[in-house]
């Protein structure tokens, strides 16, 4: 049968902690808060013969929500499932997880399948996901992100960002630093990179509106490359497509009058296989 345990943790760790989560199954939801405890709400959906055994996992969840020093550990239980023969139309143990933290605080968070949310920590953070929609916003440091299956969005990443996905589209807006992108199959939508923009990908269209602030280096095997860009930008452009047009509105700068870009302007690299590539004036 399935049962429904509800747990609610408090730990008191000052201003600022470090958070360690992993996960089999569920939403790990982290939003950074005003606070000094960390607060780790549960809702777990449980397979169990009675009420007696469905209390037993959830004290085992209970269990492996540990502080000690300036840290504190999530970690999922192995838990009972359903005999084979009783599985159809049962799902499987599920633990969702609402933690609460402060501010000042740097995450490291796994989960095998389950979204993952993240918002409004100092960082860094590091995200490892093996199917699942990843959401992060108002990180003030540096972000890492591998995802092996589902969308990825970030947004108002103070730091660099790295984010490496199989299989999923990746929506990105306001990254402060270096932003490294990759991804083999998905669409790729940016805006607003302060630094150098890396990104490959191999099967998926590529996006990005903003200005120029340092170089970009953009491969795409299949998929077509659109670029809106603040006009007062100055950088040379290398953009080429083996199978596919080039097309520019943007108008050549040459003379003095028009700002033509220094010597240690930014470089805009773009290389296509088979797509199109067109830059426009954002």
């Amino acid at each position: 049968m399935e049962f429904i345990r509800t747990l609610d943790v408090k730990f008191d760790v000052g201003d600022a902690t470090r958070l360690t989560v992993d996960s089999q199954s569920g939403t790990v939801a982290v939003r950074g808060d005003g606070v000094r405890v960390v607060r780790v709400e549960v809702v777990a959906r449980l397979w169990a013969e009675d009420d007696a055994e469905a209390d037993d996992q959830a004290e085992l969840i209970r269990r492996a929500i540990q502080h000690q020093g300036g840290k504190v550990t999530v970690r999922a239980p192995a838990l009972l499932r359903p005999r084979p023969f009783l599985f159809f139309g049962h799902s499987r143990p599920r633990v969702d997880y609402q933690i609460t933290v402060p501010t000042k605080t740097e995450a490291k968070i796994d989960n095998r399948n389950g979204r993952i949310e993240v918002e409004a920590i100092s960082g860094p953070l590091r995200i490892e996901s093996r199917s699942g929609k990843i959401s992060v916003s108002d990180v003030t440091s540096d972000v890492e992100i591998q995802s092996r299956s589902g969308a990825v969005q970030a947004e108002s990443i103070g730091g660099s960002l790295d984010v490496e996905s199989r299989s999923g589209s990746m929506r990105i807006k306001s990254c402060g630093g270096d932003a490294s992108l990759e991804s083999r199959s998905g669409s790729l939508t940016i805006e607003d990179v302060g630094g150098r923009l890396k990104a490959g990908i191999r099967s998926g269209s590529f996006k990005y509106a903003g200005a120029v602030r340092g170089s970009f280096d953009i491969d795409v095997t299949s998929g077509s490359v659109r670029l809106a860009l603040d006009p007062d930008s100055r950088f040379f452009l290398d953009a080429e497509a083996i199978s596919g047009s080039v097309t520019s509105d943007l108008r050549l700068r040459e003379d003095g009058s028009g700002g033509r870009p220094a010597k240690n302007a930014p470089k805009v690299r773009i290389r296509t296989v088979s797509g199109s590539i067109h830059i426009a004036s954002n």
